[in-house]
């Protein structure tokens, strides 16, 4: 890159003092690492991303997108411990991605308003949190996944305006495939990987089966709807659907998750609105019986070529677990007995006395709105006092009133302008992003890591498809006023010698 600018003899030079360069680092590193690992690690990042910048800065975002969202084995979530809060390396990989292309992109100073307004908020209630007395390291943890939210509204903006999206779009299908292949093999515990892994029992009249959650759960539950909601606005070709679909299919159906549903169905119904007419009611009749033709075809010849095998007996656990606990575990009468229902609206009812005490501005970051219970060394006795199922009242408890009207416009300006948009990506990541924040009643993305980021990328993915839809038209109609003829089909008047 550098040498791009330089020609002749001097150009040889500049190449000779490069790769010396590179070589002094190389020997800078080994000296490092005998000495110590850490700094070694920390050096060789360094050179990594000094590389990177140099060559295809747009590789620092693939590389953040695959480290947040693969399904990773446990020793592999690399994480380092600075005081009282643990900075995880795709955290460090969001920011330098955000860094690196802020030259190539053309963001106006008014598209960071909206971020910008709330991480000013976010830094506003953490203050009043460790003014209140509140833990600090949880005050620091909140801020920290609430600040990947913003990073990643930031970063969709910035690789959309520097056109980057369809690489970004095989970035995330080349994630998809890999945490598909490493749930299977979790699933027969061939590893173990980073997230939760749990036994769903016989109380809810489910077979047993091992139920995997990780990083990449949320995001392929967001594919999925993305790929619903753009066939209902749009069209989806059948090459983004293989790229996509089947890896996001099999990590929904080992993760068991019952909000899957309630997130395509959202989303279907937010792009059908936004798509008003016949041509979307018949769209969405293709996509539902297209889909529901190919769910029944792949799954009755998959169990039928596997009969007899072990591998068949896996896959029937697994589609008879996932339809026990997510297809017929959706009624009222199993929502009454399920005991995770139960210890979220006792939540609630919790968060609901608590916000009543200080209803304006609530009581900052940190705070803990409930009693640690059960085992001494379990979530509920330790995070678990600071965490809520419900990130709307667990906001409110926090920020109070004041902080969830900064959410509130952080939220919807994005979603009103994506709707109100002619693009299409424009209306399906604003039907992805009112399916999650609608998830966020029952599942707080922005409280955990890598969830806050897929959902601050479908914010940012819906207002950056806006503003690139109206500047292109703009631009459009710029040329169209400046040369008429090209429109009327009008000859150019000739231009006399």
């Amino acid at each position: 890159m550098i040498t791009y600018y330089v020609a002749g003899r001097q150009r040889f030079a500049v190449a000779a003092a490069m790769a010396g360069a590179f070589l002094f680092g190389c020997f800078t590193i080994g000296v490092f690492s005998c000495r110590g690992l850490t700094p070694g690690q920390m050096l060789i990042c360094l050179l990594f991303c000094l590389v990177v910048y140099l060559t295809k800065p747009q590789w620092m975002v693939w590389c953040a997108l695959f480290a947040s969202f693969a399904s990773l084995p446990e020793s592999l979530h690399i994480g380092k411990d600075l005081g009282m809060v643990t900075i995880y390396l795709y955290q460090v990989a969001i920011v330098l991605a955000a860094i690196f292309l802020i030259p190539a992109s053309r963001l106006r100073r008014s598209s960071y308003i909206l971020p910008g307004m709330f991480l000013a908020t976010m830094v506003c209630w953490a203050i009043v949190g460790l003014a209140a007395g509140n833990p600090t390291d949880r005050v620091l943890r909140e801020f920290q996944f609430l600040f990947e939210l913003v990073g990643g509204f930031v970063l969709a903006m910035l690789v959309i305006d520097a056109g980057y999206a369809k690489e970004a779009m095989r970035a995330i299908g080349v994630t998809l495939w890999f945490s598909a292949g490493m749930l299977v093999a979790a699933s027969f515990h061939l590893v173990v990987l980073a997230g939760r892994t749990e036994t769903v029992e016989k109380g809810l009249g489910a077979a047993e089966a091992t139920r995997l959650v990780t990083s990449s759960q949320n995001v392929a539950i967001a594919v999925l709807t993305a790929l619903i909601a753009a066939q209902i606005v749009g069209r989806v070709t059948p090459a983004t659907y293989l790229m996509l679909a089947p890896p996001a299919l099999v990590i929904t159906l080992l993760a068991f998750a019952r909000h899957s549903l309630l997130l395509m169905g959202v989303a279907g119904v937010v792009a059908l609105l936004a798509s008003p007419g016949w041509h979307g009611l018949r769209r969405t009749a293709m996509a539902s019986v297209t889909g529901a033709a190919i769910l029944a075809v792949t799954i009755s010849g998959s169990l039928l070529l596997l009969k007899h095998s072990s591998a068949g007996a896996w896959l029937g656990d697994q589609f008879t677990t996932f339809n026990n606990r997510v297809l017929h575990n959706v009624s009222g009468t199993r929502f009454a007995v399920d005991p995770s229902i139960l210890a979220r609206e006792a939540e609630n009812t919790k968060l609901g006395h608590k916000i009543g005490e200080a209803p304006i501005f609530g009581h900052g970051l940190g705070y803990p709105y409930q009693l640690p219970f059960g085992k001494p060394d379990s979530f509920t006795a330790t995070l678990g006092t600071t965490y809520s199922h419900n990130f709307y009242l667990w906001w409110l408890a926090k920020a109070g009133a004041v902080g969830m009207t900064a959410f509130a416009l952080f939220a919807l300006v994005p979603i009103v302008r994506g709707l109100l948009s002619a693009s299409t990506p424009a209306k399906a990541a604003a039907a992805v992003a009112v399916a999650l924040l609608v998830n966020c009643t029952v599942d707080p993305l922005p409280e955990d890591g890598g969830d806050a980021l897929a959902l601050g990328l479908a914010l940012g993915a819906a207002l950056q498809f806006a503003v690139v839809s109206r500047r292109a038209r703009s631009e459009d109609n710029a040329i169209q006023r400046a040369s008429p003829s090209c429109v009327t089909g009008a000859r150019a008047p000739a231009i006399p010698a």
